[in-house]
């Protein structure tokens, strides 16, 4: 299937409705551009039909998106580019169907719904209650760090956590990965570091050893701008096994040498320890998806270079498969 693309989206999202939303850089990317899309794939035939245009109305550059557990399935997309946007927290309604047009938009004002602080590349994931924590991230473009944890909707009486270990890493923890744990804490790993948080007081309750990097530099890191990919592995009944973490790709400060390897835990095991297995070949800016046979694919990235404006070059055209059923190194 193919049809011609009206933006290259920051972030594209599957809907409940059949159709996928993108958005993408608004106010201070491409002049004509409204920053948001849906593309109907059953109107593939006739792009005027396929695509339906959409809006946003602050920058959502370096933003972080979510698809609500609720009936109508809820998009929500939090946090942007500078000023206001920084604040911005989006809401969509996902209507209509294959075939149907919708008639709903992203809907924001920062007047009655926002963060408690201005986030530019902020890392979201819904907690086991249903609400949202929001972390890390820097308070706009390049600017200073956002060391803290908030959560959504906002607890009566409820601040900011600051952490110690994002102010310490920055500007190399943007866009932490996390994990809910199935016998309770949050894990989350950032630059060449990861640990276990509470869930209620987002205290630490275990910190692991640092992430092995790549021969040449043990200090390589796996957030952007050195940016790898994480990804939870397969979990099997009866589901005693404790869970499994994966990632992939990354970079290093300085030389800016892509990273060849993928490495994997179990934050839970009583002493966790990283398994290190190389990849074909070095990958920063890595993208990988969990295919329904248990195996992970990996795709895109570059051989060189760090996440950012230009900073990379030498793309890799390979695909690769990751299957965790084989022993290491297999």
């Amino acid at each position: 299937m193919l049809i011609g693309g009206v933006v290259v989206p920051l972030l594209t999202t599957s809907g409940v409705n059949g159709k996928y939303t993108f958005v993408e850089k608004y106010g201070t990317g491409p002049p004509n551009s409204t920053g948001a899309y849906e593309l109907d794939v059953s109107q593939t035939g006739n792009p005027a039909l396929a695509w339906r245009t959409m809006h946003v109305k602050t920058d959502v550059f370096c933003s972080a998106g979510l698809t609500l557990p609720d009936k109508v399935g809820r998009q929500i997309n939090i946090g942007g580019w500078s000023g206001t946007s920084t604040f911005g927290i989006r809401l969509y309604w996902p209507d209509g169907s294959p075939g149907v047009a919708g008639t709903n938009d992203w809907q924001e004002n920062v007047n009655e719904l926002s963060l408690q602080k201005g986030r530019w590349y902020p890392s979201a994931m819904i907690l086991t209650n249903g609400s949202i924590l929001v972390v890390g991230g820097e308070t706009g473009s390049n600017g200073p760090p956002q060391p803290s944890l908030e959560v959504l909707p906002r607890p009566p009486g409820a601040g900011v956590y600051t952490a110690e270990w994002l102010l310490r890493t920055d500007p190399n923890n943007l866009y932490p990965f996390l994990a809910i744990l199935p016998s309770g804490g949050i894990f989350v790993a950032y630059y060449n570091e990861a640990r276990i948080l509470d869930e209620r007081t987002f205290d630490t309750i275990k910190t692991l050893p640092n992430i092995p990097g790549s021969v040449n530099n043990p200090g390589a890191g796996r957030t952007y701008p050195l940016e790898g990919t994480a990804m939870i592995l397969p979990q099997y009944a009866p589901f005693g096994a404790p869970l499994g973490i994966l990632i992939c790709g990354g970079s290093t400060t300085g030389a800016a040498i892509a990273v060849d390897n993928c490495v994997s835990t179990t934050p839970e095991s009583g002493a966790p320890q990283w398994t290190l297995e190389r990849m074909p070949s070095q990958r920063v800016m890595t993208c990988m998806t969990a295919l329904p046979d248990g195996t992970y694919m990996i795709v895109n990235g570059a051989k060189q270079g760090v996440a950012g404006f230009g900073l990379a070059e030498d793309p890799n055209f390979n695909a690769v498969l990751y299957d965790p059923s084989k022993p290491v190194n297999q």
